[in-house]
């Protein structure tokens, strides 16, 4: 018997919404649907390391001459990031590595336990590790002037120290790394991939980073179920896979991804819109062309809570939006020697401590710039650094001229010096603190 009108219409609209609601892939022109949205906490680089390993004496101020982050604050840092994490009662909390001081053992368990804080919440929390994370000779503890080995971890012992965190409930493990899909949200997925080398030297950390073969052939592998699937997919890792300024890759290589335009190339055609990731500890969001492909990829660098200005951020994520906020620890239960509040303590430890290391970095070989010069060009690099670690920079005139003169000069150094100084103060497409991003039209 035929249909009436009305029956047919019904009909058609029936058939309307099942098919609007089949996902295809950004690829496809659709746009993957899950409801409800999710908010996420995302923070990078914690480099934890417990007081009781010792965080005074000349062999760790040592240490920390060599590498200037907040390390005796981070059990201080952590735990007021425990009380913010609850604060906003967020359903996912990403950590895009470097977990740890030097992967000590100790170091990790402690970590753990602090995350657990976080899960009691109702948060859930997804790790990945750093560089620093596994394997590392660094892992010491600290007495006096006397700096000794402690147990470090392999990456077998992460995946079970962090089994609560991605590993025992993950969709799909890479069996060639540590990465892993997990479902934040029915129609949500995390890609959440280890672009860390360890293992070709043991007992060495490698800044640098890598996806191998049979990885990225996994990683290919499960954005094609996600496709069919009509699943949106968010990715995090340690190293970028997009410069986020000119020259990134020539001036620091080891912190964006090795091969990085066919690691981004791989995510974007899988459907990946965004990847979050730390390492450099700025605080950056930047849109990547592909070459071939008509869709970019964010790489959304989020800073350490380790380095000023302490940076983490908020996520909520729609069906094809991330609207991002960010905000800093601004308090700590910690004796700042007079200081007057955090940030300003932070401030000041980062801010000499880049003079003083990028001093001694310039007047090293190969450099070998002579004192004079390393003492003029070296706090205009500190505060460009500084600026690009606090985001949204904006170069200032003097710092345009000084950097086209030192380009200028006669001195293949001083050249390199102005060239890095301009870039690091140039802002690369979109904003880096408060932005939202169309992961449909990316």
């Amino acid at each position: 018997m035929p249909l009436s009108p009305r029956a047919r219409r019904s009909v058609f609209a029936i058939v309307f919404f099942v098919l609007a609601a089949v996902g295809c892939g950004d690829d496809a022109g659709t746009r993957p649907l899950f409801a409800p949205a999710v908010k996420m906490v995302v923070f990078s680089d914690p480099h934890y390391f417990p007081p009781s390993l010792g965080t005074t004496g000349s062999a760790f101020e040592s240490y920390l001459a060599r590498d200037r982050k907040l390390i005796a604050e981070s059990d201080a840092i952590l735990r007021a990031m425990v009380g913010l994490v609850a604060a906003e009662s967020p359903q996912v909390v990403l950590v895009a590595g470097d977990l740890t001081k030097d992967g000590e053992l100790l170091s990790h368990q402690v970590f753990a336990e602090y995350l657990r804080q976080m899960q009691a919440g109702g948060a859930r929390v997804f790790v990945v590790p750093g560089n620093h994370d596994i394997e590392n000779g660094g892992a010491a503890s600290y007495a006096g002037d006397v700096a000794t080995p402690v147990a470090t971890i392999s990456a077998a012992d992460f995946a079970v120290l962090y089994q609560d965190f991605g590993y025992r409930d993950a969709l799909a493990r890479d069996p060639a790394s540590l990465g892993y899909v997990a479902e934040l949200s029915p129609g949500l997925w995390l890609l959440a991939l280890d672009s860390c080398i360890y293992g070709d030297a043991p007992g060495t950390s490698q800044s640098g980073g890598r996806i191998s073969d049979p990885s990225r052939a996994w990683i290919k592998t499960r954005l094609d179920e996600a496709k069919a699937k009509g699943v949106r997919v968010l990715a995090m890792m340690h190293h970028g896979v997009v410069e986020h300024f000119a020259n990134q890759a020539l001036i620091f290589p080891e912190y964006v991804v090795a091969d990085r335009a066919a690691i981004a190339g791989l995510l974007s055609a899988g459907g990946v819109g965004a990847v979050f990731t730390g390492h450099f500890h700025a605080h950056d969001v930047t849109r990547g062309a592909i070459a071939g492909l008509t869709q970019s990829i964010h790489d959304i660098e989020t800073g350490s809570t380790v380095t000023y200005p302490c940076s983490y951020r908020v996520v909520d994520v729609a069906s094809h939006t991330l609207t991002i906020t960010t905000k800093h620890v601004t308090a700590i239960d910690y004796d700042l020697g007079g200081a007057a509040d955090f940030p300003s303590y932070a401030h000041d430890s980062l801010r000499l401590g880049l003079e003083d290391l990028i001093t001694s970095l310039i007047e090293a070989p190969p450099y070998s710039m002579p004192a004079d010069r390393a003492a003029d060009i070296a706090p205009w690099l500190g505060d460009g650094l500084l600026a690009h670690y606090v985001s949204d920079e904006v170069m200032p005139a003097e710092v345009l001229a000084k950097s086209q003169a030192l380009r200028s000069s006669a001195s293949f150094v001083e050249q390199l010096a102005g060239t890095m100084l301009q870039s690091i103060w140039t802002d690369l497409d979109p904003g880096d603190n408060t932005v939202t991003l169309d992961l449909a039209t990316r």
